[in-house]
């Protein structure tokens, strides 16, 4: 018999992910975490980050493959997971935003390992 009582109440649907990204936090971004991108929606992702990074309620995720950006706030938290949404999205190979300066440097490193 199954549970109807429950009801998704995310605005997009989500996908099965499973792409390598970093968050970047703090002033000047001088903090950061890799971690993967485990479900993603038009609206946000789940992400696996360990328990030990204490993140703040707003930060950057870098998604490695496609070099993809995005400005999230955290909605809930629970272990090693996170559930995010986006409040905005940039291409870091394009941006000119000072404030990416540090995450397009270590997307550069890192596309290049």
């Amino acid at each position: 018999m199954s549970d109807t009582s429950y009801l998704d109440r995310r605005e997009h649907t989500r996908e099965p992910a499973n792409l390598r990204a970093r968050v970047f936090y703090g002033q000047g971004m001088a903090h950061w975490a890799d971690c993967m991108i485990v479900d993603l929606s038009k609206g946000g992702a789940r992400l696996q980050i360990s328990s030990i990074y204490p993140l703040p309620s707003r930060f950057v995720v870098l998604q490695l493959l496609g070099g993809v950006v995005y400005d999230v706030r955290v909605r809930w938290r629970r272990g090693d997971m996170t559930g995010v949404s986006f409040d905005a999205q940039t291409q870091i190979e394009t941006s000119k935003e000072e404030r990416l300066a540090i995450v397009h440097q270590a997307w550069s490193a890192l596309k290049a390992a």
